[in-house]
């Protein structure tokens, strides 16, 4: 009756050892995948903090609006005011004439 009970437990041991291969298999493989994955996400992202680093180190560059752009914006100004009645027609034409 031992003898029975020895060779069950191995059976049973290597029927959960075949198991374990089986399984530790699919899993190596999509802890494999996973880590890929990972890595490659930690690639991208460091690229991406060396792009902004980059663009930290680049001086600003300010654009200052050009004469034309100052005349217009006036301009729209001047013509708010004459709509609003704080300005005559005359006086919007000749603070026109001015600025063009």
């Amino acid at each position: 009756m031992a003898v029975r009970k020895i060779v069950r437990k191995k059976k049973k041991n290597e029927a959960q050892d075949a198991l374990n291969k089986v399984m530790g298999g699919k899993e190596l493989e999509i802890a494999a995948v996973i880590l890929k994955e990972l890595a490659e996400r930690k690639g991208r992202k460091k690229k991406i903090e060396d792009g902004e680093k980059k663009l930290e180190k680049m001086p600003k560059i300010k654009l200052e609006p050009t004469k034309e752009n100052k005349n217009a914006k006036r301009l729209k100004e001047l013509s708010e005011l004459n709509k609003m009645g704080i300005l005559s027609n005359e006086e919007f034409e000749k603070l026109k004439k001015d600025l063009v």
